[in-house]
């Protein structure tokens, strides 16, 4: 069982989710960030904040406009590159068989197109050689015969579609670094 019990807190600082503060537990050398909440599981963390509330570890301080610019910033690039990320794995489509079909893009999709199209490139390959793609055919997934070429092409429109949501993403994060209050960052959106 771990010790927490505590001999000092300093620089109690008000947050969206609590209280961030620098704890002195008994069972560490130093000083240890913590972040302490009315309603958190364990008695020393709702004892440390009702002390901070009270006063007893001196003034709670609210973050700067700069602090909360960084969180904000912070965390919305986080949610840009989720957004980026799903984007890129939510498939693309291809017109390498002649129309478009559409293809998957998870990341094991993705390593397996490679290998596809790294195998097409294979010098000695049969005049007539194929591989079986994934790919949406007359309405259900299946796995379609695709030529050298096709393979290929395929591979390319994969990848001009992660490199498109890739540009997006840095973009945006650009704009959300440029911007200089949290009503702007928040804006940015994928």
């Amino acid at each position: 069982m771990s010790d927490f019990t505590y001999s000092d807190v300093k620089s109690p600082v008000q947050i969206s989710a609590g209280i961030s503060c620098w704890v002195k537990f008994n069972a560490f050398s130093g000083y240890v960030q913590f972040l302490a909440t009315s309603n958190d599981p364990e008695l020393h963390g709702q004892q440390i904040y009702s002390e901070c509330i009270a006063g007893k570890w001196g003034a709670i301080l609210l973050p700067t406009d700069a602090q909360l610019l960084a969180a904000a910033q912070s965390t919305q690039i986080a949610l840009l590159s989720t957004a980026c990320q799903t984007a890129i794995t939510a498939g693309f489509t291809s017109s390498a068989l002649g129309t478009a079909y559409t293809y998957p893009s998870k990341p094991t999709d993705q390593a397996n197109l490679s290998a596809s199209v790294v195998s097409s490139l294979i010098p000695g390959n049969a005049s007539g050689w194929t591989t079986p793609l994934w790919c949406v055919s007359a309405g259900a997934w299946a796995m379609v015969p695709h030529t050298a070429t096709q393979t290929q092409v395929v591979g390319q429109d994969c990848k001009v579609v992660v490199l498109a949501f890739m540009a997006k993403n840095l973009t945006l994060a650009g704009q959300v670094m440029a911007a200089t209050t949290v009503a702007a960052v928040k804006s940015v959106v994928w």
